[in-house]
């Protein structure tokens, strides 16, 4: 079973959000399981409206500053040709693309601000 975004009409899975959760909880990036599970839940209503168009959203990057992004996953605002991949799905990251850079960038679902 499956909850309704909000903004959009896109589906969000619950067991993206448990992946997601217990990646972030695992790395330690959280206090505990109620933290994780609110993060994750924000980043995937974020990548949900992300894939129907354009999503405004804040995180800290790496080095502590705070960055914010304008990203879309729909397939025709992006130009880039894909390649093919034989990695593993990272759930404790978000990857986009970044429209003010135009390339694709990722945040940890833990910075989410």
């Amino acid at each position: 079973m499956a909850t309704i975004a909000s903004k959009s009409n896109v589906r969000v899975s619950k067991s993206m959000v448990m992946k997601a959760a217990w990646a972030i909880l695992r790395r330690k990036d959280v206090a505990n399981i109620a933290e994780a599970l609110r993060k994750a839940w924000q980043a995937m209503k974020i990548k949900a409206q992300m894939s129907v168009g354009v999503a405004e959203f804040t995180f800290r990057k790496a080095n502590g500053e705070i960055r914010k992004a304008i990203g879309t996953l729909k397939g025709s605002a992006i130009n880039y040709e894909y390649k093919g991949t034989d990695r593993k799905p990272c759930y404790s990251a978000v990857s986009y693309w970044d429209l003010e850079k135009e390339a694709f960038r990722s945040f940890s679902i833990a910075s989410l601000l």
